[in-house]
């Protein structure tokens, strides 16, 4: 797990072995549902409903994986979570078995999460905008908000500018830009720096859950998202009270600069990050 070693993840390890959670974050992954069932997630899953926990194509598996893939059990991947102390995962399907979604599916999943009581959204989707589009999603991002509920969207694989690209550019989520392994822009990742509150994780390369116990490497600001996702998860559970900017805040404050500092925002530095938050 290279991105691993870009985030610096060990001393994050190191730095929480005393720590205990506030308040365990439920975190939602909407996406095209997660295989709960799987021997590194299953420790860390709790169901939203039964039907938003398989997955035939595979995404939302690999999104939950990476968020809060069970570490320390001689299985599969680690993630941010040692254990479901901190963190625990859900699914709510909002993408088809072949990957596609309506607007309406993706918003009503957002209110769904908020109301059962996500503290942290997760969304490895997005399309073209729209003033209509956005405006739909900005009162469903609101709605989360008001409930203690922060959003984090990919920045989306079209190369150019996220500004462009729903819900990436809806005010008041995080978007989340891909890094390749020499910490410079994925050369397919879109830009951020027209946005309000953006940061970069890895994205390339990724390997993670997959369905019937099953791993694979996969690339896109899909996989960064759920980096950031597990990060705010784990914070969100030190002091519950967090709201969306002041997370940005310590994420760019902690990060570190790529090579395309602008084009990406900054790269998240997990130990860093929750020093900053219990000073």
């Amino acid at each position: 797990q290279w991105g691993f070693e870009a985030m610096n993840m060990d001393k994050l390890y190191e730095f929480l072995k005393d720590k205990k959670p506030v308040k365990k974050t439920l975190l939602a992954i909407l996406d095209t549902g997660v295989d709960a069932a799987h021997e590194d997630l299953q420790a860390n899953f709790v169901s939203t409903q039964s039907k938003y926990d398989y997955d035939r194509m595979g995404h939302g598996t690999h999104c939950a994986g990476i968020a809060a893939a069970v570490s320390n059990n001689n299985k599969g991947i680690a993630s941010f979570s040692q254990d479901n102390a901190f963190v625990q995962v859900t699914s709510i399907k909002v993408l088809s078995d072949g990957g596609y979604g309506t607007q309406k599916m993706i918003i009503d999943g957002i209110l769904e999460a908020a109301d059962n009581g996500a503290g942290v959204i997760s969304l490895s989707l997005g399309g073209p905008s729209s003033d209509s589009k956005q405006r739909a999603y900005q009162k469903a991002v609101d709605y989360a908000n008001r409930k203690g509920t922060i959003v984090l969207v990919a920045a989306g694989n079209s190369k150019t500018n996220a500004r462009q690209y729903a819900p990436a550019n809806t005010p008041g989520v995080i978007a989340v830009s891909a890094v390749d392994t020499l910490l410079g822009r994925a050369n397919f990742s879109n830009l951020v720096q027209d946005l309000d509150m953006a940061v970069a994780a890895p994205g390339v390369k990724i390997y993670s859950t997959f369905p019937g116990n099953q791993y694979k490497t996969m690339n896109g600001t899909s996989m960064a998202t759920p980096y950031v996702s597990g990060l705010v998860g784990l914070m969100k559970s030190l002091k519950p009270s967090l709201t969306t900017k002041q997370v940005f805040a310590i994420l760019n404050k902690t990060g570190l600069e790529t090579k395309d500092k602008k084009e990406t925002g900054r790269l998240i530095q997990p130990a860093a990050a929750v020093r900053e938050l219990l000073k």
